[in-house]
């Protein structure tokens, strides 16, 4: 099956060789995901909580909130890329949670978004 994986990837374009790539490693690819993946994952969507959750009566609920989850946002992250069986799927899920959140966090320090910034 690697070989035919491999064959398909030679004669398509390089999206194939990474899949090609993350199949002929599927233990380091899940370590790597379920590692520093999901902790950075987590960390990001942690930090961009702030944007989105509203800021209560106190006005430190969308800060409070966010840290009090960040170890169930990290064991969700986690046991999604655990258990995920298509890697190819879940490496391309947890790119675009990491991308998608960075982007918010990168525009709420600017300033574009989601009050002054710092």
């Amino acid at each position: 099956m690697v070989e035919q994986v491999e064959v398909r990837a030679e004669r398509r374009g390089s999206p194939y060789r990474l899949v090609a790539a993350i199949e002929r490693h599927p233990l380091l690819t899940r370590w790597l995901l379920a590692g520093p993946g999901a902790l950075i994952a987590a960390m990001l969507i942690m930090a961009a909580m702030p944007v989105w959750l509203p800021a209560g009566v106190a006005g430190i609920d969308n800060i409070v909130y966010p840290i009090i989850l960040a170890p169930l946002i990290w064991a969700v992250v986690f046991m999604y890329a655990v258990l995920e069986e298509n890697l190819p799927r879940g490496l391309a899920v947890a790119a675009a949670v990491i991308l998608v959140k960075g982007a918010i966090v990168a525009l709420s320090v600017t300033g574009a978004i989601g009050g002054s910034g710092l």
